[in-house]
């Protein structure tokens, strides 16, 4: 593990303008401040709003090798005054990408308080579903076994992802606990106090009215005995139920990657049942690369959205 602390007069710009790729390689990576994972990580920028970087840790041992994660403790926090947390996941169509490669890329959230914990997971190619599901799990019983020694606090723990990462935050934040997906030993899973969901798939399996077509779909889900009932099984929407977390949804207007209508119907499954929902749609946007303008009110509603669940104070 890796441990860099970081000098106050370390400053960098607040914001940055766009968002990475997510799901298909016909979208061009261009990654936002929040979302620097899949082009950014061999640079590593540092957030003004961090106080120390803990790199490379293992939250995990499957599949023959280690599961990494990051941490980027927030100024902010300090004995007595726990942050709250937030874990993030990288798009890349469950088979590609790369966890951002410092604090700066989650500026934006930083500057709200937050702790990061910014993991990577096991793609189709090393193991097939659930597994990035199961390591998306694993890392929030982790943020819980470790709240102490990190400050962090476990009350206030949102999962956050990019397009595949998007539905790993979902279904992470969205299983119920117990659950026969996690692993053996992963089960003691804390409960998600809201979700962030960036242009995300929440319907897999192809007859879905909001279905991602895409090959990585059926890549991921893997040789099962009935692909298409596994897809389903797989598919946050099929897990939305009265007492889910909060869910913030953004997704480009024109997204040419996983359908628009995918995050309309997840909202109206949210809200049918009483779930908090907001849902932000970037005008023309596609798939991430948002403008900066954009960018500014994202930051600007998830923190009203958060505020108004008592996970942030107000603005």
């Amino acid at each position: 593990m890796f441990i860099r602390r970081i000098h106050a007069a370390f400053v960098l710009s607040a914001l940055a303008a766009t968002f990475t790729l997510g799901l298909h390689a016909q979208a061009p990576a261009a990654p936002p401040a929040a979302d620097a994972a899949d082009a950014a990580a061999p640079k590593a920028k540092v957030s003004q709003y961090a106080a120390e970087e803990f790199r490379d840790i293992a939250y995990g041992h499957e599949s023959g090798t280690a599961q990494l994660l990051d941490v980027y403790t927030n100024a902010a926090s300090r004995p007595g005054k726990p942050a709250p947390v937030l874990v993030y996941f990288h798009g890349g169509a469950w088979h590609k990408g790369q966890r951002p490669g410092g604090s700066g890329s989650f500026n934006g959230f930083m500057k709200m308080g937050f702790t990061v914990v910014n993991v990577e997971y096991r793609f189709s190619q090393v193991a097939t579903a659930p597994a990035a599901v199961q390591d998306a799990r694993c890392a929030l019983a982790w943020v819980k076994a470790n709240a102490a020694k990190y400050n962090f606090d476990v009350t206030r723990i949102v999962p956050y992802g990019t397009s595949a990462g998007g539905h790993l935050a979902l279904m992470a934040g969205m299983l119920p606990v117990p659950s026969d997906v996690d692993l053996p030993a992963c089960k003691d899973v804390p409960p998600s106090a809201a979700i962030l969901d960036f242009y995300g798939p929440a319907e897999l399996a192809p007859a879905m009215a909001g279905a991602f077509h895409s090959p990585s779909v059926m890549e991921w889900i893997g040789p099962k005995k009935d692909p298409v009932a596994y897809a389903n099984l797989m598919s946050p929407i099929n897990y939305v139920r009265k007492g889910d977390p909060p869910v913030f949804i953004a997704h480009g207007g024109s997204d040419p990657v996983v359908p628009h209508a995918t995050s309309e119907r997840l909202q109206a499954a949210l809200t049918a049942v009483g779930v908090p929902t907001d849902f932000y749609t970037v005008p023309n946007g596609v798939h991430g690369q948002f403008p900066k303008d954009q960018m500014l009110i994202i930051y600007d509603r998830v923190q009203a959205f958060l505020a108004q669940q008592k996970i942030l104070p107000p603005k």
